[in-house]
């Protein structure tokens, strides 16, 4: 007979191969809902593409004959699409919306802000060590998304989500946000220490009024010699005016998936060759070209929007699937359905498309 220490290592050696087998056979989790969480997982997995700018993290609650949807979204287009998606499953339950919808609600309109650390961290979580994002530099205006106590949840110029510490910034409503986005612009060169001990560093960005004098962010005036910065005036730039005249030879021009030349152009196509004629080289794709340049627009907010800016519109199935350029007074050329043509965001034009402008998530400025 085999001694007890041979035993040992073939019982041993069975169990590991039942352990081994376990794995490939299918169990039965109990779940009868697994196939409606699958759906919804799907859902926040497929329709945004890039979570450093936008998520979604919606779950469902299953109560006898409802669905009940929880959890955050940006957006209620896809939460829809959920509820369409469930329906077209043969469940036919209730779906009731139970979503916080981000942006927050920010009281007295204080839904934005500027940054007054000479630079913060930007973080994916609220908390003081690691998974850093990007850092926002002095004067920079983010948007409020979500209030957690000692940390607010903003988005930055460049679109990046990040938690900074409530410290960082001051809290101002759309029209002092205005002021740090139209107008000329003071690019600094170098670091500067100011008297006050306020440090500017290269690259930080402010409102220039005029003979020297700076708006700094906190919102009084600062004058400082023009060795330390150059001044740009991005409305007055000729190459808005060169990527217009660009955008109007394609005009007429047919739809053609995947288009690029002067026989037919898909939208991204048409957006990305207007620019390339004028030595701008812009990504392929939609979604890609959203990565690019700072955001100088969003549903409610188009006032410090130029012509050649680049939009950016929700699709059912993806987050970014349709981009145009900006003409101004709420019109846009794009290529879409027929092909090159001129549509208006602005309910009072002629030439309004409604499912354009409700679908309209925001604006980038590609160059100064």
């Amino acid at each position: 007979m085999p001694g007890t220490t041979s035993i040992s290592k073939y019982f041993m050696y069975i169990i590991s191969i039942l352990v081994a087998l376990s794995g490939c056979i299918p169990i039965n989790s109990g779940d009868k809902h697994s196939p409606i969480h699958e759906i919804v997982s799907t859902a926040n997995q497929t329709f945004y593409l890039d979570q450093r700018i936008w998520y979604q993290d919606v779950h469902a609650e299953i109560q006898g004959d409802k669905i009940i949807l929880k959890g955050e979204a940006f957006f209620t287009s896809p939460v829809h699409g959920i509820a369409r998606k469930i329906h077209k499953a043969g469940y036919e339950h209730e779906v009731l919306d139970s979503i916080s919808y981000l942006p927050e609600h920010f009281g007295d309109d204080l839904a934005y802000g500027i940054i007054t650390d000479t630079y913060v961290m930007g973080r994916y979580k609220p908390v003081s060590e690691k998974q850093e994002g990007t850092e926002m530099l002095y004067g920079e205006p983010v948007r409020l998304i979500k209030d957690t106590g000692e940390y607010l949840q903003v988005q930055s110029a460049i679109a990046y989500l990040g938690f900074i510490p409530k410290t960082a910034l001051r809290t101002v409503n759309l029209d002092e946000w205005n002021r740090y986005q139209a107008g000329k612009q003071a690019i600094f060169t170098r670091n500067v220490k100011l008297e006050n001990g306020l440090d500017l560093k290269m690259g930080v960005r402010l409102p220039y009024l005029g003979d020297g004098c700076l708006l700094l962010a906190d919102g009084s005036s600062h004058e400082l010699s023009q060795d330390n910065y150059r001044i740009i005036d991005p409305a007055a730039n000729p190459l808005r005016e060169a990527i217009i005249s660009a955008a109007e030879q394609y005009l007429g021009l047919p739809y053609v998936w995947g288009g690029r030349s002067a026989d037919g152009v898909d939208c991204s196509g048409f957006v990305m060759q207007s620019y390339a004629l004028n030595g701008l080289y812009l990504p392929r794709d939609s979604d890609e070209i959203a990565n690019v340049g700072r955001i100088i627009g969003l549903p409610g907010w188009t006032d410090a929007m130029l012509p050649g800016d680049i939009l950016f519109f929700m699709g059912s199935r993806r987050m970014i699937t349709h981009t145009a350029i900006y003409l101004g007074d709420g019109r846009v050329i794009h290529s879409l359905g027929e092909g090159v043509q001129i549509q208006s965001m602005n309910p009072a034009d002629p030439e309004y498309a409604e499912g354009l402008a409700r679908r309209f998530i925001f604006a980038k400025r590609i160059f100064d």
